[in-house]
């Protein structure tokens, strides 16, 4: 069962440490795809990000909470 995430005195959702290591990594793959030219293929960029962010904090929450 999810419970919040204590540092110090303040009491986070366990929702804050996904969303920053899904954001992180839509930035990477985001970064990657503009280094290796591929987003110019991509239509809606904003809207790619998003769905990147999406998968990531689906896949974290497949493979890596484990409840």
């Amino acid at each position: 069962m999810p419970h919040e995430l204590a540092v110090g005195d303040v009491y986070l959702s366990p929702l804050v440490p996904v969303f920053s290591i899904a954001l992180l990594g839509a930035w990477g793959t985001t970064a990657l795809l503009n280094r290796l030219r591929l987003s110019r293929y991509i239509v809606f960029p904003s809207t790619t990000f998003i769905a990147l962010m999406v998968l990531y904090i689906v896949l974290i929450d497949i493979f890596w909470i484990q409840i």
